[in-house]
């Protein structure tokens, strides 16, 4: 249930909602519809509410209900951003492996169905395992690490007001990228490790070519505009980097360490709070201000005395809040490894203190 409501509830919800605006920057036009966007959110939120507390109580209709309800809002909202980066016709790295990323979700989906099904049919344990792994992998990785992966070749050198910008060289990031996920989700199917082991490397691969392509777009910043908080995201993709290649090393020597509950339950918690989460929250920090200024100073005569862009929110303090939320997650994960409740619970309250203050400053933007 826990696991279901970091992953359904809070990751992949602000992965879509942050979509949404990040899609209307990048291609700079309107979502395809905003109907379809209302009806995603219904359906998704009201089958993730129906899906939990059948977990709970271990109900089966609300576990079908939730999970179908589910499934009809990942459709809608596949279809709804689908179409607008049709209707963009932008094609770059970025919107390829945006629409890469949203095949992983909707892959991740059907394993999901999947999963509930031979549940209740009664599969082998091993090949519930192999297939619980492989959804896993395409959900993190695929989705959630695709989608970030995918939005910082083009975000990263626009906060940086960077003279470096995408080159051929960010679809070889992209394909190799997706490459690995595709040919790790065989191996993790398949139980064969050659397929997993390899489908990791190039997706290693993939991560240092990111960390270099952001490496020559920092060298390259004009400095000209305060960096905050995605300094943030630009450290945590160097130590994805770092944790992937830790892994795929542990993977290659003892397959089975890197299969164990604590591995793998820190490497969810890391992808998903750590990389995942606080990225994208700090790219929020200058994609919410943006749209905002652009909403409410519309007319050359709002313009005129309108409050510069780089003041509506206070950079330094939303870096610092966020460390502050990476500190917390720290603190958790050495305490779920070490199986500590009290330095885990200790990081727990710190993390959701430092989100509440950090969403509480960046909604001071609305304030103008």
């Amino acid at each position: 249930m826990w696991a279901h409501m970091l992953l359904l509830g809070w990751a992949t919800m602000i992965a879509m909602g942050a979509s949404y605006q990040v899609t209307q920057v990048l291609l700079r036009t309107s979502t395809y519809s905003r109907n379809l966007a209302w009806l995603h959110l219904i359906a998704y939120v009201t089958g993730v509410i129906l899906l939990l507390v059948g977990f709970w109580n271990w109900n089966r209709i609300g576990i079908v209900s939730g999970g179908g309800l589910i499934v009809l809002g990942v459709a809608v909202y596949t279809f709804n951003l689908g179409a607008t980066y049709a209707r963009g016709k932008l094609w770059t790295p970025v919107t390829v492996g945006a629409i890469l990323s949203l095949l992983d979700l909707g892959v991740t989906v059907v394993l999901g169905t999947t999963l509930g099904i031979a549940a209740w049919t009664g599969w082998s344990p091993t090949r519930y395992e192999l297939l619980f792994y492989t959804h896993m992998w395409f959900g993190l990785a695929g989705w959630l690490g695709g989608l970030i992966a995918s939005y910082s070749l083009k975000l990263l050198p626009m906060f940086y007001v960077s003279r470096k910008t995408g080159t051929k060289l960010n679809y070889a990031i992209v394909i190799l990228f997706q490459a690995g996920v595709w040919l790790g989700g065989a191996g993790w199917w398949s139980d064969y490790r050659m397929f997993s082991s390899a489908g990791l490397l190039l997706v290693v691969a993939a991560l240092g070519m990111l960390v270099w392509f952001v490496r020559d777009v920092r060298q390259q910043s004009s400095g000209k505009q305060p960096i905050g908080a995605v300094k943030v995201a630009d450290v945590l993709l160097t130590i994805t980097f770092l944790v992937a290649l830790v892994w795929v090393i542990l993977h290659g020597w003892h397959g089975g360490a890197a299969r164990s509950y604590t591995v793998v339950s820190t490497l969810i918690l890391y992808v998903v709070l750590g990389w995942f989460s606080a990225s994208i929250l700090a790219y929020l920090s200058k994609i919410i201000p943006f749209l905002w200024w652009a909403h409410r100073f519309r007319t050359k005569e709002q313009k005129k005395g309108a409050v510069l862009l780089a003041e509506m929110v206070r950079h330094d303090r939303l870096t610092l809040e966020l460390w502050v939320f990476l500190l917390g997650l720290g603190l958790f994960i050495i305490g779920n490894m070490g199986i500590h409740s009290a330095i885990a619970t200790v990081g727990l309250l710190i993390m959701v203190i430092g989100v509440v203050i950090y969403l509480a400053e960046l909604s001071r933007v609305f304030r103008h």
